[in-house]
């Protein structure tokens, strides 16, 4: 009889040893599921931060089928993951009735699962605050349908029969080897007791050390944050000088070209103006030199027609005394001896004139020469004035252009006019949608009883881990402004939070704050933004 109840004893201890090893079995195939799941939730979590909704997607759609596999749609892992999956759809897909049916399963496993402040543009707080309304009964898995071959989650109630099942059966194996285990139980009730005590001992120390970490490690953070924020002041304000100082260099050099430019035309200007007045003074000389000669052929032209008039008179002469006698006759011969020198004269006043005529011409040539020349010098003059003209004219409408620019970004910044009630501590109008490389232009207002002196605005890119500060200045129109540079709005979201601070520099109300920020969605220049292109497809 002993020997009997000892062999069901031992056959019911390896029954129970059996079941054990499975339950331990099934419980670490269940913890390495559960690891793979968090493991995945925190890629695609990362992968949206950086802008690679691809890779959201991906991991995403691998986590809930890991889930079906499992029987873990009801993990709070999942909580998490069809959070995640709601933004995708809403922000990026433009589907917000099956975002909200996300939500809707997100908040029925864990009712206290909330949107990543990364994540919550005003359509996805919209569309949460939807989903808390909605009854968990009525809203089937989101899931069924999108993946082929997904497996149903089992209903609560069949969980919970299950679950009794399960509890009722492992309560008989139990019982049934209370007695074999008796002493095995209370050994090792010791042991346990002697372990918790170990183990609480630990917990305490780690608890102790984890407290003295964190405070560790929060002043440290705190230390590395002011320093950040320190450096990236003075890095702003350095390059904000260093661009103002090559614009200004830039400036200056185009005003020096420009100024060098206009003293090269004008000296070219009085060279031509010289040039052109030795030429008239030229021409004024050959004036008076072709008067001069005018002058002195008149008396040789009246000296020849004066001897031509004596030759004839002397012909008459010669004429008269050949019928006269020969005392006349002797005359007539001095006549004709003369006459050769007359001749002579005559033929010499006549080659005199023919020089002075060929001199005249030459002297015309000369004048027409220069005439031509004065005309092309007025027109290259002319030419030239029109240049100097046209670069004054463009000078001038870039300089209109500048200003005109100018005024134009100082009204934006400057903003509109106040609200006649401001209803939160700081109010801040800004867009929820901006272009990259494009200025952004930020108007904050704190609440008159708030006692604010100075607001500091704080702005990174999605993928950055530390911000930017930056000291708003009050406007003419009591808004808190300052401009955001182009070069600074990039990536795929933009984080922003202010605060005010009072007298004593300490923070007396905020718009967001550095872990939960406020998020504006930048979106490509040139063209439709890139989740709106992903949404199509």
């Amino acid at each position: 009889m002993r020997v009997a109840t000892r062999i069901v004893s031992i056959v019911l201890l390896q029954l129970l040893l059996a079941f054990a090893v499975a339950r331990n079995a099934g419980a670490a195939e269940s913890k390495e599921a559960v690891d793979k799941l968090k493991t995945l939730s925190q890629s695609a979590s990362a992968a949206y931060g950086d802008g690679d909704f691809e890779k959201t997607k991906t991991q995403l759609q691998e986590a809930m089928a890991l889930a079906r596999e499992n029987n873990l749609g009801s993990n709070k892992v999942m909580a998490q993951i069809y959070i995640l999956v709601g933004v995708v759809k809403i922000n990026e897909q433009k589907d917000t009735e099956t975002g909200i049916k996300y939500f809707a399963k997100a908040l029925d496993i864990n009712p206290a699962a909330k949107v990543p402040p990364t994540m919550a543009t005003k359509a996805v707080k919209a569309a949460f605050a939807k989903a808390e309304d909605v009854d968990p009964s009525t809203v089937a898995d989101p899931a069924e349908g999108e993946e082929a071959g997904g497996s149903k989650k089992p209903s609560k109630k069949d969980a919970a029969k299950e679950a009794a099942a399960a509890a009722e059966q492992e309560k008989q194996d139990k019982a049934a080897a209370a007695s074999a285990a008796a002493d095995e139980r209370k050994r090792a009730a010791e042991e346990r007791k002697q372990a918790a005590e170990e183990k609480k001992r630990a917990a305490e120390e780690k608890k102790q050390a984890d407290a003295e970490r964190k405070r560790n490690d929060a002043e440290s953070q705190k230390l590395v944050d002011d320093l950040a924020q320190t450096k990236i002041s003075e890095s702003q304000l350095k390059a904000d000088k260093e661009k103002m100082q090559r614009d200004r260099q830039e400036k200056d050099k185009m005003l020096t070209d420009a100024k060098g430019y206009m003293a090269q035309l004008e000296k070219e200007k009085a060279a031509k103006d010289k040039q052109i007045d030795a030429l008239n003074a030229k021409i004024a000389q050959l004036e008076k030199d072709k008067a001069d000669r005018d002058a002195k052929i008149a008396p040789a032209n009246a000296k020849i027609q004066q001897l031509e008039k004596d030759k004839l008179e002397k012909d008459k002469q010669i004429a008269a005394l050949t019928a006269s006698d020969k005392n006349e006759r002797a005359a007539k011969e001095k006549l004709q001896q003369e006459k050769p020198e007359r001749e002579r004269q005559l033929n010499e006043a006549k080659a005199r004139i023919a020089q002075l005529e060929k001199e005249k011409a030459d002297r015309d040539k000369q004048i027409s020469s220069l005439s031509a020349s004065d005309k092309k010098e007025r027109e290259s003059r002319e030419k030239l004035e029109k240049t100097m003209a046209d670069v004054a004219a463009r000078e001038r409408e870039r300089r209109n252009k500048e200003i005109e620019d100018r005024q134009e970004k100082e009204k934006l910044a400057e903003g509109g006019e106040l609200p006649g009630h401001i209803r939160e501590p700081v109010t801040c109008d800004l867009p929820d949608e901006v272009t990259a490389g494009e200025d952004l232009y930020v108007h904050c207002v704190p609440q008159p009883g708030v006692g604010a002196k100075m607001l500091a605005f704080y702005y990174r890119s999605g993928g950055s881990a530390l911000y930017n500060a930056v000291t708003l200045e009050r406007s003419r129109k009591g808004w808190y402004v300052t401009t955001i540079p182009g070069g600074r709005v990039s990536g795929r979201l933009l984080h922003y939070y202010v605060e005010a601070r009072d007298s004593r520099e300490k923070i007396a109300a905020s718009n967001g704050k550095a872990t939960s920020p406020n998020v504006i969605t930048v979106k490509p220049a040139g063209g439709a933004s890139l989740a709106k292109a992903r949404g199509k497809h």
